[in-house]
């Protein structure tokens, strides 16, 4: 046990260095869109269906279609790391690789016996991550009408659906959750003609309300399998943070937004967690809430601030000591 402490630890300290000295930023910077974002349409017809609805192509200044959460296979939704059908990419990859290997805290080895793979049926903390992705976005879409930047959120009303809900498919499935996917549904098609929130409220309170639902469904959540849907939220938020950036200033404003969705839907589903997590280490709590609180500064706005507020290696480095304050739940 602590042999693991101390490699976990070590390894964090590792990333929380070169962070920090910008290695760590500089490399993600070139490699991690292409490798976790797959920045094609989704989807083929379906994808671009909805971009039209949500009124542009999302991924904008850049010219291309953002891909998300789903990647890039439209043949098949397959899902979770190519069960049935080709796999999909995007934040399958980064952002769920701490449900890859090694389970869910040694919990019967969930997240895919290939330590790749990671499956939404398997795997209930890579499902519950899917699902608080989703809430994410909606938090995004719900805070940006509500302000009046209507259409700055018709967009994020189709990110759950079209990039997210693929990876989710099976699980909800499985689990008896299929309503879900009806509503999300709507949402995405119903973006477009959104001129107030009160055009989508009801939509969004069904779609809503089926999410939590879906959430409160999976029993026996682990410490350690809600720290890590933490440390994925948190991580893709980084990683979208990331790739809105181009000389310091945001330049992809959706990513920004997707970002600090997910880091709002990460605060919350921590706070609804914390009886548990306070039992079991008071002390590593509080870390986490305060670790927590720092990363999400990077985030001020809805509408993203001129420049960014924390440079891309120090907020690396903040999100490896989220993990290094989760540790000990960890372990």
């Amino acid at each position: 046990m602590t042999h693991q402490k101390l490699k976990l630890w070590t390894g964090i300290g590792m990333a929380t260095l070169l962070a920090s000295s910008g290695a760590f930023a500089d490399q993600h910077g070139d490699q991690h869109h292409d490798e976790m974002m797959n920045s094609g349409s989704h989807g083929g017809e379906e994808g671009e269906h909805y971009q039209e609805e949500g009124g542009e192509h999302h991924g904008g200044e850049k010219g291309k279609h953002h891909g998300g959460e789903s990647g890039q296979s439209g043949e098949s939704h397959g899902g979770e790391g190519g069960e049935g059908g080709e796999a999909h990419g995007g934040e399958a990859g980064a952002a769920f690789s701490y449900f890859a290997t090694g389970g869910e805290g040694g919990e019967g080895g969930e997240g895919g016996e290939t330590g790749g793979a990671v499956s939404a049926v398997k795997s209930d903390g890579a499902y519950v991550a899917m699902l608080q992705m989703m809430q994410g976005h909606l938090m995004a879409a719900r805070e940006l009408i509500k302000s009046g930047d209507v259409a700055e959120g018709r967009p994020h009303l189709t990110h759950p659906w079209v990039e997210v809900y693929p990876m989710a498919d099976a699980g909800l499935e499985s689990r008896g959750q299929d309503d879900l996917g009806n509503h999300l549904k709507v949402l995405a098609e119903k973006a477009g003609q959104v001129e107030k929130w009160g055009d989508i409220s009801e939509e969004f309170q069904a779609a809503w309300v089926d999410l939590e639902k879906a959430v409160k469904a999976v029993d026996g959540q682990s410490a350690a399998s809600v720290s890590k849907v933490v440390l994925a939220l948190t991580k893709q938020a980084v990683l979208e943070y990331d790739e809105a950036l181009e000389d310091g200033r945001f330049v992809a404003e959706h990513e920004y937004q997707d970002g600090r969705g997910f880091v709002l839907a990460a605060g919350d589903y921590l706070q609804t967690k914390q009886g548990m997590l306070k039992k079991q280490n008071k002390e590593a709590w509080r870390d986490a809430v305060k670790a927590l609180d720092k990363l999400q500064k990077a985030w001020p706005t809805a509408i993203p601030p001129e420049q960014a507020v924390i440079a891309v290696p120090d907020l690396y480095a903040a999100q490896a000591r989220l993990e290094l304050a989760l540790a000990p739940y960890l372990y």
